[in-house]
């Protein structure tokens, strides 16, 4: 797991939009969507949908599934920030699959 990942509005704005000089505006024009909902993404209010995916594979290259990819490392770190694991434990299969022969 990547140590602190970017949302990938911010990777997008700091590797496509920063060093070309394209406006929000524009880039929702190309993927066809609202400007709102491009300015969600790219402030990271928003998250990366299979179909966003998509649309950000058509225009900017890359494979939909690493923009997927992108969303899921940024969601894990934040959620792991916050979630309480305390009282799970892993379940034991060997247990159940033999309890489950001596039927």
């Amino acid at each position: 797991m990547m140590h602190n990942p970017p949302h990938p509005g911010e990777f997008i704005q700091e590797t496509y939009l920063d060093p070309f000089d394209i406006s929000h505006n524009a880039m929702a024009e190309r993927l066809n969507v609202a400007g709102s909902t491009f300015n969600r993404l790219a402030k990271g209010e928003s998250s990366v949908s299979p179909e966003m995916a998509y649309r950000l594979s058509r225009v900017l290259g890359r494979s939909p599934e690493s923009w997927l990819n992108l969303q899921a490392q940024y969601d894990l770190f934040e959620t792991r920030k916050c979630v309480s694991l305390k009282g799970l434990r892993k379940l034991n299969f060997t247990k159940f699959a033999g309890a489950r022969a001596h039927r």
